[in-house]
């Protein structure tokens, strides 16, 4: 129940005394509360009742150890009238007391600030970036609302050194609040149609992104074919977040199966349950005549395909094959060294690639003339023309002259 004004009392003035009382028998949330309801437009408060209704909010703020919110509130207060004195404080604490002489010589040092309630228009938020919400804060999903203040000049700019975090539900979410804020362009408010400085105060909801569960796990297989275990490892973590994520179940197969992959190159014990339980998983939606990803299909087949092989895994080309009738075929007489892929060196992968190219007399491979012509896993292929490409072969040879000729060149990828 409200409190009931006094003969001669306004309802602000009663809220706020009753707040008063409150703070003596040291229940500050009530206090709190009496005060939020003392400054709520609907109680129409005068000046001087919303004056003294912030002087006890950071009161109460102070006492309940928060004195950053007990700064905005002296601010607000000050805002109303730069000479305002308030007897009292230093009996409560020599701290509070010099932190409302602090606010009040900062409020006597700058031009004149309205409040918002104080202008026919207050400022409003045109333009500016989303919250960009920090990674380091993902894992534990923080998320709520972020109280901040800032002087809105007659630009529409927000003033740097006004710009204040009250209340946030994690301190990671300060910084980017804070740059999200003097990021924003407002329309300025006005007051009887002059632009005038204001002090906004606004809550801004923050929640951890929408991530996609795909696209962290082809990361994470970038990270692991660079030979970064352990930031693959952290990236399928994310992954297999499903509040962040919300994967589907060819998503989740996905994940298992590199996230067996990663803890396989690394000799892990679990690198077996989680390919088994994604190779599992692959089955049942593939049974179930469910479409997948070709990515997904080709990794999934490539490990149904793996059995234990050896530890080194190499590769060798064959002669080449010519396409056509020459009287001497090319020769190959060097290449690039070969790159066995990471990822399917972890997965025990292996088999023949074969590249079509042609030759010219000169013994080089054409530019553009590449093509696959077969291949057993397609995580090969990138490796396979790279090695052809940069290849160099003695040319082939009709009638005792070199010629041009299209070859077939054979690389088998073999893990031992």
């Amino acid at each position: 129940m409200l409190p009931a004004a006094l003969p001669g009392q306004s309802r602000a003035a009663a809220l706020v005394d009753s707040a008063r009382q409150a703070v003596a028998a040291n229940r500050l949330d009530s206090a709190a509360a009496l005060l939020r309801l003392a400054l709520d437009t609907g109680v129409h408060a005068s000046q001087g009742e919303r004056e003294n209704a912030f002087v006890w909010q950071g009161i109460v703020q102070f006492l309940g150890g928060d004195s950053r919110a007990a700064r905005a509130a002296f601010r607000q207060a000050l805002v109303l009238d730069t000479t305002l004195s308030v007897r009292g404080l230093d009996r409560l604490s020599p701290a509070l007391g010099e932190l409302f002489q602090q606010e009040k010589r900062f409020a006597a040092g700058r031009a004149f600030v309205y409040l918002s309630g104080q202008v026919t228009e207050p400022p409003q938020r045109l333009s500016g970036p989303t919250v960009a919400y920090p990674s380091s804060l993902l894992r534990r999903h923080v998320q709520g609302r972020v109280e901040i203040t800032a002087i809105i000049d007659t630009a529409g700019r927000p003033e740097p050194a006004s710009v204040e975090v009250l209340s946030t539900p994690d301190s990671g979410l300060i910084a980017p609040v804070e740059q999200w804020m003097l990021a924003s362009q407002f329309a300025p408010g006005r007051l009887r149609g002059a632009a005038v400085r204001v002090m906004l105060q606004l809550a801004v909801g923050v929640q951890p992104p929408r991530l996609a569960a795909t696209d962290l796990v082809t990361q994470a297989r970038r990270q692991l074919a660079a030979g970064r275990g352990d930031s693959a490892l952290s990236l399928l973590d994310l992954a297999s977040d499903t509040a962040l994520t919300h994967p589907t179940e060819g998503e989740r197969a996905y994940t298992l199966l590199v996230r067996g992959v990663a803890r396989r190159s690394s000799s892990d014990s679990a690198a077996g349950a989680a390919l088994r339980d994604g190779l599992a998983r692959y089955q049942d939606l593939r049974a179930r005549g469910i479409d997948l990803a070709p990515f997904l299909r080709r990794l999934a087949d490539s490990l149904r395909a793996s059995g234990p092989k050896a530890k080194r895994p190499g590769a060798d080309m064959a002669p080449p094959t010519a396409v056509g009738v020459v009287d001497e075929p090319p020769v190959l007489a060097a290449h690039p060294p070969i790159r066995y892929p990471p990822e399917l060196a972890a997965l025990k992968v292996d088999g023949t690639v074969v590249v079509e190219a042609a030759i010219d007399a000169a013994g080089h491979v054409e530019p553009g003339s590449l093509r696959l012509i077969e291949s057993p896993n397609h995580g090969f292929d990138a490796e396979a023309l790279r090695v052809v490409g940069g290849s160099v072969y003695r040319s082939a040879r009709s009638h005792g002259q070199p010629v041009r000729a299209v070859i077939r060149q054979a690389i088998t990828f073999v893990s031992y």
